[in-house]
């Protein structure tokens, strides 16, 4: 009896250690692609043109733990505006996986009723 309480508790644990992961990646994810997204973006702001290659290594590690349709947008010409651009576009496809609704429209490009 107590092997079988330990076991289904070791079930349990396990079952909750998946469900969080699963929770969390989408934090995990986003946190990542922000600090990535910030070393290219004073990179930018310096006038650095191409991303050094341990940068680059790093950007692909973040990257290569996401669902393929996410990380697909990933450009690696190695010049800081086009790997810029293109993980903020990961970024944008990470925000619908996790936020099917969500909606990125600047309040200026939206239509009102006259």
């Amino acid at each position: 009896m107590i092997d079988h309480t330990s076991t289904r508790i070791e079930q349990q644990e396990t079952a909750l250690r998946r469900q969080n992961r699963r929770r969390y990646a989408f934090q995990r994810l986003l946190e990542a692609t922000d600090r990535v997204l910030w070393q290219l973006e004073e990179m930018n702001r310096d006038g650095v043109k191409n991303v050094p290659a341990p940068l680059r290594a790093e950007i692909r590690e973040v990257v290569d733990v996401m669902p393929g349709n996410i990380r697909e947008p990933l450009r690696e010409s190695g010049h800081v505006q086009d790997t810029l651009d293109s993980l903020f576009e990961v970024q944008e496809r990470l925000f619908r996986w996790r936020f099917p609704d969500w909606d990125d429209t600047e309040p200026d490009e939206l239509e009102f009723p006259d």
